[in-house]
């Protein structure tokens, strides 16, 4: 048993007491535990509704004109494509005979139309060569040529074929040594002037055992490849 003062007289009254035996005075009734555990649960109830509230009610932040700019110029970067392939350039040096020579040469190509085995794999290029005294025009292969409807002639053989430069097409005729990996224009001079003043070519050839194949090279910056490489072969006549 415990005292307290009495709130109406402050004499000590047993805290079991219903009222004060001095002056009568009712002690004060006791809150329950769970008229306690009703109070919190209401308070936390109220406090939570005001929470949500205040999050419906809050506007959205706005952007500001420098953060919608940065956002425009990222969507415009992806939206940029990549440059297309051009020609590029190569030089070589004999070791043995000082002879200089240099080489600008078309990005890769592949048959419109895939070939059969064992042709399934081959890809050309179009070039063209110089070096102190000379300038040919060529195409290269990843493997040796094995055309038909050519003319055989001493250690070389002789095709004649069509080319299409942009929408103009032409008679054209070029040469292979035997087993060789090229096929060399006769018309050099005529043949890189129309490179340098296309966008495109596009060489039919005919392969053993194959329908007509088309390769289509890309023609882009071929005149200022050309153009350096005929100063290099000229600083090193």
């Amino acid at each position: 048993m415990a005292l307290v003062k009495c709130k109406e007289c402050g004499e000590e009254v047993s805290n079991k007491a219903k009222s004060c035996p001095k002056c009568g005075a009712k002690a004060p009734k006791k809150t329950s535990l769970l008229t306690w555990l009703v109070l919190i649960l209401i308070i936390l109830g109220v406090y939570v509704s005001g929470q949500s509230t205040d999050r419906t009610a809050k506007p959205p932040s706005k952007v500001s004109s420098s953060e919608k700019n940065e956002t425009i110029k990222s969507e415009k970067v992806k939206k940029v494509t990549p440059p297309k392939p051009v020609w590029v350039t190569s030089v070589s040096k004999d070791e043995m005979t000082g002879k200089f020579t240099a080489f600008a040469h078309s990005p890769i190509s592949y048959p419109s139309k895939k070939m059969g085995f064992p042709y399934h794999d081959v890809n050309s290029w179009m070039g063209v060569g110089c070096d102190a005294d000379n300038e040919w025009v060529y195409l290269g292969f990843n493997d040796s040529p094995n055309l038909s409807k050519d003319t055989t002639e001493s250690g070389y053989n002789l095709l004649k074929t069509r080319i299409k430069w942009d929408d103009n097409v032409e008679d054209v005729s070029l040469t292979q040594d035997w087993g060789a990996k090229f096929l060399h224009f006769k018309d050099d001079s005529v043949v890189s002037s129309k490179i340098a003043a296309s966008s495109s070519a596009l060489v039919e050839l005919q392969w053993h055992g194959e329908q007509p194949t088309y390769f289509k090279y890309s023609l882009s910056g071929s005149s200022k490849a050309i153009s350096e490489i005929r100063g290099k072969c000229s600083k090193n006549k």
